[in-house]
């Protein structure tokens, strides 16, 4: 029997009820007939309430889906109208376990080409959710420098640092300093690397250009982006955006969620 609306279900529901309250007599017959009648209803109505569950299940799990992309379209649609760093309050979030399971350190230090005893500089370094694992990578051969032009999210940085299971890291230098003024010299540094900030910079290739004079010829310059932040760029708009300024491309890591482009600062400059 195909059952096509509530209406239905209950005819059905309440046919089965009379069919059960009419039986008077019983014999051996009828009461096996009785059985079946009985096996049949519980069925039935297991199935019926099943049925909705799965229906109320499925209109949850919709609402749900779709209020998160209404959130991350109206999030995007602002962080496109208002170029601003991540605020400090949500430093808590962005230095989260949970975040961390979703963007991995070891992925994005093994991917940026990350080495003991490397001068390294991470440009919005904010409360340091990744600062602490590439220092610990780094050793006390190299160094950290943590750059952030805000002085509230350095405050949470140091605080992070006077932690007792951080004791062990003497390599990390924060920095209050923009990104187009990098206060380092020439050629002086291996690395420098970014998690889901290069898109917040509104002079990309202003910023571009003072990297590329303070990397040494042949250093790195590591990009990484995560879906969830509302400037996430596909990865050909990075590599774009990276060459455009001088790099040379060295590779795409990741998947579309969570990806890390690597450039090169080409040795004859």
């Amino acid at each position: 029997m195909v059952i096509n609306n509530n209406s239905s279900n209950s005819i059905l529901i309440n046919t089965y009820s009379s069919r059960l309250f009419k039986i008077k007599n019983i014999n051996k017959n009828q009461l096996f007939k009785l059985f079946i009648l009985l096996f049949n209803y519980i069925i039935f109505i297991k199935k019926y309430f099943i049925r909705k569950e799965i229906i109320l299940t499925i209109k949850i799990i919709l609402i749900i889906v779709g209020s998160v992309i209404l959130f991350l379209i109206i999030f995007r649609i602002g962080a496109k109208l208002i170029r601003n760093p991540a605020p400090s309050f949500i430093g808590r979030f962005l230095d989260s376990n949970h975040r961390r399971r979703l963007q991995p350190p070891y992925k994005i230090i093994q991917a940026s080409g990350i080495k003991k005893g490397i001068k390294a500089l991470e440009i919005g370094c904010g409360n340091g959710a990744f600062t602490t694992f590439v220092a610990r990578v780094v050793g006390n051969d190299g160094i950290v420098y943590a750059l952030d032009i805000q002085p509230k999210m350095l405050e949470q940085l140091k605080n992070k640092l006077n932690r007792a299971e951080n004791k062990d890291i003497g390599n990390i230098m924060p920095l209050l300093a923009s990104a187009y003024d990098l206060p380092f010299p020439d050629d002086s540094l291996d690395i420098v690397y970014m998690v889901s900030v290069f898109q917040e910079i509104p002079d990309k290739n202003k910023n571009l250009k003072e990297m590329k004079r303070v990397l040494k010829p042949g250093g790195i310059l590591s990009i990484s982006e995560f879906f969830v932040d509302p400037d996430y760029p596909f990865r050909s708009t990075t590599v774009k955006q990276g060459t455009k300024g001088g790099f040379e491309f060295d590779g795409v890591f990741g998947n579309f969620w969570n990806y890390t482009v690597r450039f090169l600062k080409p040795v004859d400059n």
